[in-house]
């Protein structure tokens, strides 16, 4: 049978059983291929770049997550950026709703909203990352490892891909803390500015810790530390007082926890 390219993905692989990319859910976790940013801090630069890439049918997917589905919560899917590939990310959701029944969970950068309206209506979690303040282009730009003129033109689309998720039932916000570029001030800026933006509707806000993973596409990020456990939870912790959102923190020491 004759396939359009609507019905293949470009992959790097993906993990049938995940504890960590739902808050608090199992998910069978896809990985696609490719990205917009060149974040010089990114643990997945091999997934960015397409360097492992395999192209697979949306077909073959479904069948592995049909064998395992009655040990998830969720069908996740992360990258690279998946919205880049979102005519076959499309029939790919139509296919795990109408055969599974799971409720599907996306990762995005939020740089193409209107690729993200069209995925919205099948949505059931999805998760922003916010690198950096908004308000704040140079340190974006450097955060995402490009020139600040085309930052300047994806921060707007990221705002307006913020409040399209807040149609979505489960909204998650993630900002990784990375030494010598995001401080405690940046993740204190980045949840004020979403509290603003989302007036109230509900999120949760999620700290992260910085790890050092072969793959950082930047030598230099590549070779510092990872961030100290317990300076990321006294960072969630002193945000949970700034903001309305419930705040957790995910490092390698501790899993992923709520700020009480």
């Amino acid at each position: 049978m004759y396939y359009s390219r609507d019905y293949f993905l470009y992959i790097s692989g993906w993990k049938e059983i995940s504890l960590v990319d739902v808050l608090g859910s199992i998910s069978f976790t896809l990985w696609t291929s490719f990205c917009n940013f060149k974040c010089p801090w990114c643990g997945n630069s091999h997934v960015v770049r397409g360097c492992n890439r395999k192209k697979v049918s949306i077909n073959t997917i479904l069948k592995r997550v049909n064998e395992v589905k009655n040990f998830l919560d969720y069908f996740h899917t992360t990258g690279g950026e998946p919205t880049l590939q979102y005519k076959a990310l499309l029939n790919l959701f139509k296919k795990i709703k109408k055969e599974t029944s799971l409720p599907i969970s996306l990762d995005t950068n939020g740089s193409n909203p209107h690729l993200l309206k069209k995925l919205l209506p099948f949505l059931h979690h999805i998760a922003i990352d916010v690198k950096a303040p908004l308000s704040d282009i140079y340190k974006y730009s450097l955060s995402i490892g490009l020139p600040m003129k085309q930052t300047a033109n994806f921060i707007p689309k990221i705002v307006e891909s913020i409040k399209l998720a807040l149609k979505v039932p489960f909204v998650e916000f993630r900002t990784t803390l990375i030494p010598g570029l995001i401080s405690e001030n940046d993740v204190i800026k980045i949840g004020k500015e979403l509290e603003e933006i989302c007036e109230n509707k509900k999120a949760v806000f999620v700290v992260q810790q910085y790890i050092p993973y072969e793959h950082v596409m930047d030598d230099k990020f590549r070779s510092i530390h990872r961030t100290e456990p317990e300076r990321v939870r006294a960072i969630a912790e002193s945000l949970s007082g700034d903001v309305s959102f419930k705040v957790y923190y995910r490092t390698i020491e501790e899993g992923t926890k709520r700020v009480k």
